[in-house]
């Protein structure tokens, strides 16, 4: 049963990089005669200063932060040996994980452009972003719930009992008996996590898409990209909802401040849950 749902991962990982691989063509062909700045560049977000060569980094980004995908479908035992590490080897590979598609990312943009104003880091509207971000949590939550009752029983019907993520299991077994692996584990997953994944998937990925597509299209991938990293079928969807959620409060807001801030609160929220309360079942 493993083996089936990581290969789930693995072909909606596929996807994502074939519909790329079909859309930019397809969009840029069907563009053709209309004006560049009404199709591809509206919204808040800008992608004007994005290029081809953006194309290429964000295939490279994107497949670093999705390598423990392909890797868990090649080899399913690695996802039992990675609870295992000790609290060193843990937080040099949460950060290398994390760090090295942010680098990958830095190494395309940072040459050409400034990307503290073309990702809304520069000057932002403190109060927009709060609201944005803290509102759009809310809807987070909301829509999670909302599905909960259908997405669980049919996944229990169709996959058996629940798997836990391994971020989940590991917080709850470092809960039990290790808190310097417990406070690793919370600095990974409200601080490091959010700023990487927002820089790489909504910053980059979304703003490349978007300039070589559609707002929608971009939306979709990205939120794609961003659930399937989370290698466990059973948060899919949920975080699904959540990428879609995190690129809509990015366009709204301007600024990657706002998803990040929201991004942080969602894994705030339910690292606390798990480490004060006995809730195991949320995807973080």
């Amino acid at each position: 049963m493993e083996i089936f749902t990581n290969n789930i991962l693995l072909d909606v990982l596929l996807l994502c990089f074939i519909s790329i691989a079909i859309a930019i063509p397809l969009f840029s062909f069907t563009s053709k005669g209309y004006p560049q700045e009404a199709i591809l560049h509206h919204g808040n977000v800008p992608t004007s200063t994005f290029t081809h060569l953006d194309i290429l980094g964000v295939f490279l980004a994107t497949l670093l932060f999705t390598a423990n995908v392909i890797a868990f479908a090649i080899d399913p035992s690695l996802a039992e040996t990675t609870p295992k590490a000790d609290n060193v080897t843990m937080l040099i590979g949460g950060l290398i994980s994390q760090l090295i598609p942010v680098s990958i990312a830095c190494a395309f943009l940072l040459p050409r452009m400034n990307v503290g104003e073309i990702f809304g880091l520069s000057r932002p509207d403190s109060g927009k972003v709060i609201l944005t971000g803290v509102l759009g949590l809310i809807v987070i939550y909301a829509c999670n719930l909302a599905i909960q009752p259908v997405i669980t029983p049919f996944l229990e019907n169709n996959l058996g009992k629940q798997e836990l993520q391994t971020p989940v299991q590991m917080i709850l077994d470092a809960r039990e008996n290790n808190p310097t692996m417990l406070i690793i584990l919370a600095f990974l997953a409200v601080i490091v996590a959010p700023i990487c994944e927002e820089f790489v998937f909504r910053g980059y990925l979304y703003g490349t898409l978007k300039r070589f597509s559609c707002r929608s299209f971009a939306v979709i991938i990205s939120a794609l990209f961003f659930a399937v990293v989370h290698a466990n079928i059973w948060a899919l969807v949920p975080l699904f909802i959540v990428g879609i959620a995190l690129a809509i409060i990015y366009e709204i807001s301007g600024s990657l401040w706002a998803s990040i801030l929201t991004h942080m609160l969602f894994n705030g929220v339910t690292t606390a849950l798990l480490i004060f309360v006995d809730v195991n079942d949320l995807p973080v």
